[in-house]
This record gives structure tokens, sequence and C-alpha cells, in this order.
């Protein structure tokens, strides 16, 4: 059967919903929905299901949640892409269902089931926190070592006439990163003379470079915060090497070309002061990719490729090493870091001794409606589980458990 020709105005339809129903999502991560229902349109599409919209807000085949199950398990997809295809369609429907409604709704306990049985699977698969490919080159990097090798980088913009502004971006932002152990706030971060009122600035970060030897960094607006919702900002004073480093930086651009113009102007300059844009509303002066290549070239120097995720990670295990997980010390990583305990325990604490999970041993995965469900922790594909384990859940809802 033919794919519907109109799947991208009905795309742009649920996307439109979700924007409406959730103002605090994003635009990185409505352009990841938007990818994921155009191919979720067409592999269904393909599959003959009813795509024509509910109320205009949903596809009708949402409401099949068997087939829609099935397609996702039956899909030669990655297991992480099919949970996030599960969650997509479950914001979908909890959306279209309204808040008051949606808990309730069978059809969401369905999707929900399904949902928290693959989610189940994946923390089971994770309770070991094994270290992808890309990973294993951590266990031997030390953060302090890192921190020390950023002399490097300073010696070579020693002299007080350096225009060696690249080599300046690196050092001001390996020092921040050790300071901070931040993800990629630097990408649209600002540099100030003045603290920026939240009301007009509610989606910009910022350093305050309130005198020569002391700064304010202050961050409104990253994955775990929104000023606009009315959460609090993270605000830390920068001292010592990182205040020096950020000194640095903005005498060498000084010398490359010439003073700098009316502040708030971009931390990270494109080119030149003039040519550098930025905007009020928060839009990145570089993307969140850019600065991800380059931020790999901070510690080339040691032929190391890190990420900033990388490096939270390796920052996290040192912690744990360097005081043999003193629980107060563990609170303070993770405030830090700026991510809960859960977080931190389950996915920055990787185990490198590759030990294989316990046959027989059992996790509970909580479900809507009362009760748990036990997973073994040797998971099987994802189709064998939901075929298998959700209608065992399935029964046990029906059942009133």
């Amino acid at each position: 059967m033919e794919v519907q020709d109109n799947y991208e105005e009905q795309v742009q339809l649920s996307i439109k919903f979700l924007r409406s129903q959730k103002p605090n999502l994003k635009e990185t991560t409505l352009s990841t929905y938007t990818r994921m229902l155009r191919k979720m349109y067409i592999t269904y599409g393909v599959f003959g299901l009813d795509m024509e919209m509910s109320l205009g807000l949903m596809p009708m085949c949402f409401f099949e949640s068997n087939e829609i199950l099935k397609l996702i398990d039956d899909s030669e997809t990655k297991k992480s892409t099919k949970k996030n295809t599960m969650a997509l369609v479950l914001t979908l429907v909890r959306c279209y269902l309204g808040e008051k409604e949606y808990e309730n709704s069978p059809l969401y306990i369905t999707y929900r089931t399904a949902f928290d049985v693959m989610r189940g699977a994946n923390l089971a698969k994770q309770e070991h926190q094994l270290p992808t490919d890309a990973e294993s080159q951590l266990k031997t990097i030390k953060f302090d070592d890192l921190a020390l090798s950023l002399n490097t980088l300073t010696n070579k913009i020693r002299k007080a006439n350096s225009k060696d502004v690249k080599t300046a971006t690196l050092a001001m932002l390996g020092h921040i990163h050790i300071d901070q152990v931040l993800r990629n706030e630097c990408a649209g971060m600002m540099l100030t003379d003045k603290y920026l009122d939240k009301d007009e600035f509610p989606k910009i970060n910022f350093i305050w470079n309130k005198g020569r030897n002391v700064k304010l960094m202050v961050i409104r607006d990253n994955k775990v915060r929104n000023a606009e919702l009315g959460q609090e900002p993270k605000e830390v004073w920068l001292k010592g090497k990182v205040n020096s480093a950020i000194n640095k930086y903005i005498q060498v651009v000084k010398n490359k070309h010439g003073p700098c113009p009316t502040m708030p102007m971009p931390l990270i300059i494109s080119k030149n002061w003039t040519n550098t844009k930025w905007s009020p509303d928060g839009e990145e002066n570089i993307s969140s990719s850019h600065y991800s290549q380059l931020f790999k070239e901070i510690w080339k120097h040691k032929n190391l490729s890190l990420t900033t995720t990388q490096l939270r990670k390796i920052y996290a295990m040192d912690i744990r090493d360097k005081y043999n997980g003193n629980l107060l010390k563990e609170k303070e990583a993770c405030e830090k870091l700026d991510h809960s305990d859960s977080t931190h325990n389950l996915h920055y604490i990787l185990d490198f001794t590759n030990s294989p999970a316990k046959e027989e041993e059992e996790v509970p995965v909580p479900v809507i409606g009362g009760g748990l469900v036990s997973l073994p922790t040797t998971i099987a594909p994802a189709k064998e589980l939901l075929l298998s384990q959700f209608a065992e859940v399935a029964s046990l809802l029906k059942d009133g458990v």
C-alpha cells in the first residue's frame, strides 16, 4: 500500500499540537520529534494503517495500540530507538487525552505499561553501567591529569602580545569545564559587564565579568533548567585559574581584533567581534554540534578526543574513587554536575569489570495502576520482551493488580 501523500502536513499538525500543549519543549527536542514522526508515518503508512488525524491532532492508528506496539517491536532498529519512539507516542497520547483524563485511560495505560516494560529492560541491562566502545578509553584517564595538562595550552599564550585566539579559546573552555563540568551550555554563553535581568533575558546563560579577580556564571537554560517556568538558575563564582583563563582570553582577542564593543557579547567569537551575532531570545551564537567539535580539540595535545559527557563521567568516577563512595562527596558531585543521584549512579559510574548480571536475579518494574512486574536482568530481544512480558503485564492490570 502506498504511503499517503499528506503525511508531512500531518507531521506538522502533530508538532504544532505538541508545541501548544508543551510550551517548555526545546526546539531541538521538537526537531527530533519531527524526524521521528516522519519515519513513523512512512513506516506505518506502508503497513496500511489509518494515518488520518483525529480532530486534527493525532493519527487514528495510535488508537490501535496493539498494531503500533507490534510495528515498533518488529522494526529493525536499536532498542534505544524503539524506546524513544514509544516515548513520543506516549507523549502524543497523553497530550491528546488531556492532563485530567490520561491516567485512567486504557489507551494510555496500555502504552505506558509497554513503555515501562521496555524501559525496565534498558535499566536492567544498564544495571552494571557497562561502557560503550567509545567509553573504554575513560578507564585510564584521570580528571586531575586533564586539569594539569591545560598548562600546555596556557603556556602557548603566555606572552602579553599573543594573538592566538584559537588556543586562548580552548584554554578558557578547558578551565571552565574542569571547574564546573558543564554540558554544552558554553555554546550559547554570553559575556557581560552586568547582571542580566531574568525577565528581559530568560534564556540567556552568561558570565558576568564583574571584575578582573572574580566572575559570576549564571545558567538559566539547559537540559534541567528553564527560567521561563520559574526554575531557579545555577549561579557560581569563578575564581582562580578559570578566572585567569577568561581574562587571558579577553586580552588575546583584544590583541587580535581590537577593543571589545558594547557587551553583552558571545563568549565564543566566530571570526571577530563585529560579525559575531547573538540573540536576546537565547539563540546560540554557535550550534551545539559545532561546539562539540570545538570541545574535542581541547585535549588534542594529549591525543584525546573527549566529549563533554565523557568528561563529566571521568569526573564522577574520579570523585567516587578518590573518596571511596563518601555520600557527602557524591551529593556534592551531583550538585556540580547538575543532575539527580539516580542519573549519577545509573549513567555516569561505569563498571569496567565486565561482570555479567546474575542469570536468576530479577528487578522490579513499576507499572501504572499499582503492583510490580519482575523482569529478568538477562533481557531477551525487544520483540520477545514485548510479546511475552507485555501480555503478562496487561493481564495483571486487567485483573486490577
